[in-house]
């Protein structure tokens, strides 16, 4: 699994365009949109031999090995009633622009595994029946109920769960236990990004040629950095209702309390600057540059893969007793239009096995991804495995602990890739000092409020 999964590598304006304007083709010849109406279990025991399921994705390494396991274990157990053809897209941008070539050619998958931020551009595409629906209308496979709070409010809208999360990440603190106990830091400071902040002032000072923590500049960061601040990243509620975020927030108080605490610590020489590849950061925590890093949860198997001893993960920091940090990783969406009923709830019957708390468990000791069902928890053999791998404990207990609010559901919005291309270079201007931190907190407001609303402009809305 790689340090920071999220990352998307096409060209962020030319990607928001083309989603936006996809969205105008949804409604022409073809699959259309979807009806709305979910069918139930009666559409898929009336269908005449196998069904097939198409599922596209975007996981790769073990991740992807341990997600085609499971599908062929469904395969299996359901022969002769339904085949499930799943394909790797390539990256989560691959996948996506693949996705939204395939709506406006009529050949979308049955299911498709996307990443956190294209939620609004697949709210958008109208493509989609929800999962709120579908469980209603089928009863005996997935309970909702099941679902952790915080990945299960990151894929709601107006109350209603729009996907089915399939692998969670969330931010951690990682710590050089030599360094830190070599500085003298106390460790029960660092459940506060300001403790977290003094602690990396206090070991650059006792070790010189160490810098306190660094931390990659992609964007999600700055995410987290208000989520665990209890702020909002968009307006109106963080696009959680009506149809989505109309602009950015980012010059809030505790916005700038939090970020200006990061920020001081670069432009006083603390932190040590790795650009936006969470796998350099990785890199410079493994080497000893960095007695402390933030990374997502996937940095525990770079860490194992680079043969790392002797360091801690601890929870993400937070600014706020109230806040938490937001999720990352993917959810999966059941494509309605342009497929039969029956493939429909086949389709459904697999997302259910894929969430279910036996699927899981496996595939979250294979992948490192935090479990989203927490029948996980019951589990004798989760228990071992957490009790032999502390890393994951912290995890799993940072993801259970984490609250549903506004603040951690993450801004909803088709724009957010071109939100995060115009955010980072203001960000990377202020950390290196180059820029005051209040006016590239304003310019990034700004232009992350343009490209909202050229999106919803370019999508009708």
């Amino acid at each position: 699994m790689p340090a920071h999964p999220r990352r998307l590598h096409l060209a962020a304006a030319a990607l928001t365009t083309a989603l936006a304007l996809s969205l105008t083709a949804c409604g022409g010849t073809g699959t259309g949109t979807a009806s709305g109406a979910a069918p139930g279990p009666s559409a898929l025991a009336a269908a005449k031999g196998a069904v097939t399921v198409t599922l596209w994705h975007g996981l790769g390494g073990p991740a992807g090995e341990a997600l085609q396991k499971e599908i062929d274990a469904f395969n299996k157990a359901n022969s002769g009633k339904i085949v499930v053809k799943a394909s790797f897209q390539g990256s989560y941008a691959d996948a996506i622009a693949k996705y939204t070539s395939a709506v406006r050619g009529d050949g979308t998958p049955t299911v498709m595994v996307t990443n956190d931020i294209t939620t609004g551009y697949l709210r958008d595409a109208g493509q989609t029946v929800s999962a709120q629906a579908m469980a209603a209308a089928n009863p005996d496979d997935l309970d909702l109920d099941k679902l952790r709070p915080a990945a299960r409010s990151y894929y709601t809208a107006d109350g209603k769960l729009l996907a089915v999360p399939l692998n969670t990440s969330m931010p951690l603190l990682y710590v050089n236990d030599k360094l830190l106990a070599k500085a003298g830091v106390d460790r029960s400071t660092l459940g506060t990004l300001q403790g977290v902040a003094a602690a990396a002032r206090k070991i650059h000072t006792a070790v010189p040629s160490v810098k306190g923590i660094d931390q990659p500049f992609d964007d999600w960061w700055f995410e987290q950095l208000s989520a665990a601040a209890g702020a909002p990243y968009c307006t109106p509620d963080n696009g959680r209702k009506g149809t989505g975020a109309t602009a950015a927030s980012l010059t809030g108080d505790a916005q700038r309390t939090a970020i200006g605490t990061m920020a001081e610590l670069y432009t006083d020489g603390v932190g040590l600057d790795t650009g936006t590849d969470g796998n350099a950061a990785l890199s410079a925590f493994v080497a000893g540059k960095t007695a402390m890093m933030f990374n997502s949860s996937g940095a525990i198997g770079g860490l194992t893969q680079a043969g790392m001893k002797g360091y801690t993960a601890l929870p993400y920091p937070l600014s706020s007793p109230s806040a938490g940090a937001a999720v990352g990783g993917a959810a999966m969406w059941l494509d309605q239009a342009g497929h039969s009923a029956a493939e429909q709830v086949a389709g459904w019957k697999l997302i259910s096995y894929l969430a279910s708390a036996p699927a899981q468990e496996r595939f979250a000791e294979a992948s490192g991804y935090a479990p989203i069902n927490t029948g996980v928890d019951d589990s004798a053999a989760w228990k071992a495995f957490l009790a032999k791998n502390k890393p994951y404990a912290v995890l799993a207990k940072q993801f259970a602990d984490t609250p549903a609010t506004t603040a951690t559901s993450g801004c909803l919005s088709g724009a957010m890739q071109g939100v995060r291309d115009v955010v980072v270079p203001q960000m990377q201007q202020a950390f290196s000092g180059k820029v005051p931190l209040d006016s590239a907190l304003k310019a990034a407001e700004k232009a992350a409020t343009q490209k909202i609303q050229d999106y919803r402009k370019q999508a009708g809305q």
